[in-house]
């Protein structure tokens, strides 16, 4: 069931890799960033210490960002809550050999797919930094695009947000991350019960994080389907706009 349940989250996000180890996005969050310095260093790419992290972002990211050792570099937002590009253009031309990541939500806080994204994921590849995307707005991107489309390189998903597991009041969360296949052997292993074949990095005590309420998101995908999926985020969208009239 659980590796079915990452296949099929695999076919939503398009990322090639999928842990369920991480038991919330914050956890999430770390264990991607936590994979994407492990990358650099694996290149004796040490400079990269800075992360870059739109004014609008929730603020978990830039805690976790100092937690992995780096160093925060705000990026302005526009009015109407689009990332300013020409800001991204001065912050590279700034730091570039020091960018190890941009942190970014999708859609954003502001409720904003950003129109530049993947001109943005282009942008931060060229300078050789990686691209986070936090992934707690997923419930208004499945079926319409992905993660993996847009150029992202890792991003937690909160299952007990998009994928219907109650999360009250401390209940049980699962902050999964995928990613593409550079970052594989640094996403989370366990060195009791290795996940196919890694065996470090582990962001948890449990190689599978909170494996009893996994039942639940499989359940829910199984019986919504991939145009169940898609309604759901087009519900979504409906009703922020609604609320927002």
């Amino acid at each position: 069931m659980i590796k079915e349940l990452e296949s099929m989250l695999s076919a939503i996000t398009h990322y090639p890799h999928i842990s369920l180890q991480p038991n919330s996005g914050a956890n999430g969050e770390f264990a991607g960033l936590h994979a994407i310095m492990k990358y650099h260093h694996s290149r004796n790419d040490h400079k990269r210490t800075l992360c870059l992290i739109p004014t609008s972002a929730h603020g978990t990211n830039p805690a976790t960002a100092s937690i992995c050792g780096l160093t925060v570099v705000p990026i302005n937002c526009l009015p109407n809550g689009n990332i300013d590009m020409d800001d991204i253009d001065a912050k590279i031309k700034e730091h570039g050999p020091e960018i190890a990541a941009i942190m970014i939500t999708y859609p954003s806080t502001y409720g904003v797919f950003e129109s530049e994204i993947i001109n943005l994921s282009a942008k931060i590849h060229a300078a050789g930094g990686m691209v986070y995307m936090d992934g707690a707005n997923l419930n208004a991107l499945m079926g319409l695009t992905s993660p993996g489309k847009l150029g992202i390189d890792v991003g937690h998903l909160n299952l007990h947000k998009t994928f219907a597991i109650p999360h009250g009041g401390g209940g049980p969360g699962i902050g999964a991350i995928g990613c593409v296949k550079e970052l594989k052997p640094f996403i989370p292993g366990h060195c009791v019960m290795p996940i196919n074949g890694r065996t470090a990095n582990a962001v948890n005590g449990a190689p599978y994080g909170n494996a009893g309420v996994l039942s639940i998101s499989y359940t829910y995908i199984k019986m919504c389907g991939a145009k169940g999926l898609l309604e759901c985020s087009q519900v979504a969208i409906l009703a922020a706009n609604y609320m927002a009239k």
